[in-house]
C-alpha cells in the first residue's frame, strides 16, 4: 500500500484541528443577518491606513519591476531589511513567514526532524502544540492556569529528548503576560540545545518600555527566536505576514526548512509601509486600552470576570456554557470565540473594537449575563 499508511492516519487524528473564527459571510449566511460584530479573531478594527492600501493599489496595478504576475522577492530582502532596521538588528538575523504561525511550523520542522519533544504551557495558542506534533515531536504540557503561565512547571518539565520550549506573550487566549525577570530565567535556565520561542504577536499593544521583550536576549542565548505578526496592530490579518528574529545560525537553519516564495509581493510591500508608521501603532495602542478600560468597567456591572492585561481583546468567564453563549450572542449579530476547545468551558475570548462594537456586544450579552436571554 502507498501513500498515507493507517498508522499515520491514527498519528494524525490525534492532532487537534485548528478551528478559527466563524467569519463574517458565514454567519450572515447561516442565520439570515445583514450586519454582524465580528469580535473573534483580534482584528484591528482601525486599519490598515491609507498609506498601506495605497502602496497595494500600486502593486496590484503593476508596473515593469512588480504586478502579480511576478513571483514575489523570495525571501522578503526589502522587508527584511526594513524590519532589521526597525528592530536594530542585522538583515540575517530576519525571517518571514505567512503569519507569525507559519514560523512556528518551521521552527518545529527543524526541532523534530529526528523527533523529540516540546513543551508548551496549558491554554497556549494551539499552533505551538499542532506544529509539534504534525513535525513528528510529541507535546508536553505543563501547568498554567487562566491568569498565570508557571516558569517553574517549564523548566522542571524539560525532558532529555525536548527539543523546543514555545510561549505566546502576552498569550493567546488569556492575555496573561510573562514578565521580565520570568523570561530571563527562561532564557539563562532552559537547556542550551533547546529552542526556546517567544510569540509576541501582540507586543505592540503595549508600549514599549513597558513590554518585556524576549528580543533583548537575543546576545545571550543562541537557541532563542521571538516572533511578530502584522496581523494584529498593523491591521494586514489578511495577507498574511509576519517576521522572526534570532540568531544568525538559527535564522540560516530555518531557511532551510522556509518554502520558496512564502509570503506574497503585496504582503511584503504593505508591511514595509506598515512598520514605519508609528503614530498609526501610537494611536492604535491608546485606542486599545481605552476600550480595554471601559470593558473591565461594563464586566463589573453583569455578573461576569474579565481577565487579561496584555493583547487586544479580554477572556471573559461568565456562569454560561461558553458554547451556548457563543450560539445565543451570533443569533445577536454578534461573534466572539468560545475557548471551551481550550479547557475553559466558561470562558469567552472577546477581541477589542471600536467603541459602537462594543456597545454592540455589551447590548447582546447584558440580558443573558443578568439572567435573561
Amino acid at each position: 500500500m502507498t501513500g498515507i499508511s493507517s498508522n499515520n492516519f491514527e498519528q494524525l487524528e490525534k492532532i487537534p484541528l485548528y478551528i478559527p473564527g466563524k467569519p463574517i459571510q458565514e454567519v450572515k449566511r447561516e442565520f439570515g443577518l445583514d450586519h454582524i460584530v465580528k469580535l473573534a479573531s483580534n482584528e484591528n478594527p482601525w486599519g490598515p491606513t491609507s498609506a498601506v492600501k495605497e502602496r497595494i493599489f500600486k502593486a496590484i496595478n503593476g508596473s515593469a519591476d512588480e504586478g502579480v504576475g511576478f513571483y514575489p522577492v523570495s525571501d522578503g530582502f526589502y522587508l527584511r531589511q526594513a524590519i532589521a532596521e526597525y528592530r536594530k538588528v542585522k538583515l540575517n538575523q530576519v525571517v518571514l513567514g505567512n503569519g507569525s504561525a507559519e514560523i512556528i511550523e518551521m521552527a518545529a520542522k527543524a526541532c523534530f526532524i529526528t523527533g523529540g519533544s516540546a513543551i508548551v504551557p496549558r491554554h497556549s495558542f494551539a499552533i505551538g502544540g499542532i506544529a509539534t506534533q504534525t513535525a513528528g515531536g510529541r507535546v508536553i504540557e505543563t501547568q498554567a492556569t487562566a491568569t498565570k503561565v508557571d516558569v517553574d512547571a517549564i523548566l522542571k518539565a524539560i525532558q532529555p529528548d525536548t527539543r523546543m520550549v514555545y510561549i505566546a506573550n502576552a498569550n493567546n487566549p488569556t492575555g496573561v503576560q510573562i514578565e521580565r525577570d520570568g523570561i530571563a530565567r527562561l532564557v539563562k535556565e532552559i537547556r542550551s540545545d533547546i529552542l526556546l520561542v517567544v510569540d509576541q504577536a501582540y507586543a505592540e499593544y503595549s508600549s514599549p518600555g513597558e513590554f518585556p521583550d524576549a528580543a533583548d536576549f537575543l546576545s545571550e542565548r543562541e537557541n532563542l527566536l521571538v516572533l511578530h505578526t502584522f496581523s494584529k496592530i498593523y491591521a494586514l490579518a489578511a495577507l498574511r505576514i509576519g517576521y522572526g528574529l534570532g540568531n544568525e545560525r538559527i535564522i540560516t537553519l530555518l531557511e532551510r526548512v522556509r518554502s520558496p516564495f512564502n509570503t506574497n509581493h503585496i504582503a511584503q510591500v504593505a508591511a514595509e509601509v506598515a512598520i514605519k508608521d508609528l503614530e498609526f501603532i501610537i494611536f492604535c495602542r491608546e485606542k486599545n486600552q481605552q476600550a480595554r478600560d471601559t470593558f473591565f468597567a461594563e464586566a463589573k456591572k453583569h455578573r461576569c470576570t474579565a481577565t487579561g492585561n496584555a493583547g487586544n481583546f479580554v477572556l471573559l468567564e461568565t456562569a454560561i456554557p461558553a458554547p451556548d453563549f457563543f450560539r445565543d450572542l451570533l443569533k445577536k449579530s454578534v461573534i466572539v470565540r468560545p475557548m471551551h476547545g481550550y479547557e475553559l468551558p466558561y470562558h469567552m475570548r472577546v477581541s477589542l473594537g471600536r467603541p459602537e462594537e462594543m456597545e454592540a456586544f455589551w447590548e447582546a450579552a447584558a440580558p443573558m449575563l443578568d439572567g435573561g436571554r
